[in-house]
């Protein structure tokens, strides 16, 4: 008996029963393997044969790997070999232009000395021939000197001359100095007394012009009120 659904109503559930007959659910029994066929002598050469027949393709394949080996290992030596030997020709060239370049700096080294030891000689001869000239020239200069020892007492007592002489003026000097204050002293009451005198003078001078302009006012002022009189009566 088994329910295959229920359906809902209003105030409760129904359900539908269906009836089926019984089933038998016994396991089905395993089934046994076949029993083997006996091993032919045909059978056994035939796997023989391809068990070899493997074997010699295995071997093939083996001896084709080891010669393509064989030719890589060739290969990357003749390439190594190859690399090698573009590397010692550019070793090698290197090598000579750095020799060459050497034997060109030594070269020029060797001229730059030369010419240095040239210069040298040239300088040593120079020296050599202003050392004659020297030698003149000490000669000449112990002459100069000479003369200027000569020439320096000369000029000393020249000096001792100037000297004594300047002095003796300035002694004159000094008594003409004295002389003349006696005689300023005299000179200058003189001088004072006719400051005075003419400072004197001209205070009554200009005493005499203030007095003369006054009169001269007074009588520009008595001719202005004479006009003024005179013009007021003619009006009237």
């Amino acid at each position: 008996m088994s329910t295959e659904g229920a359906k809902r109503s209003t105030g409760g559930v129904a359900y539908d029963y269906i009836l089926k007959p019984a089933t038998d659910n016994a396991l089905p029994r395993p089934i046994s393997p076949p029993k083997e066929k006996p091993i032919t002598q045909e059978e056994i050469f035939r796997k023989l044969k391809a068990a070899e027949e493997r074997r010699q393709s295995l071997e093939q394949q083996k001896i084709q790997f080891a010669a393509k080996e064989k030719n890589r290992v060739q290969e990357v030596l003749a390439k190594s070999m190859e690399e090698e030997e573009k590397f010692a020709r550019e070793v090698k060239a290197k090598l000579r232009r750095s020799l060459e370049v050497t034997k060109e700096n030594r070269n020029l080294q060797i001229q730059a000395l030369q010419g240095k030891l040239r210069e040298h000689l040239t300088k040593v001869e120079e020296v050599y021939k202003k050392s004659d000239t020297m030698a003149k020239d000490l000669q000449l200069e112990e002459k100069i000197t000479q003369k200027l020892e000569a020439s320096e007492e000369n000029r000393n007592a020249q000096i001792q001359a100037l000297l004594t002489r300047l002095r003796n003026h300035a002694k004159h000097i000094e008594d003409v100095c004295k002389a003349s204050e006696n005689i300023s002293k005299t000179s200058e009451e003189k001088i004072i007394l006719k400051m005075e005198n003419a400072l004197k003078n001209r205070e009554e001078y200009y005493r005499a012009l203030q007095e003369r302009l006054k009169e001269h006012e007074k009588k520009i002022e008595e001719v202005r009120r004479n006009k003024m009189s005179i013009s007021t009566g003619s009006i009237q």
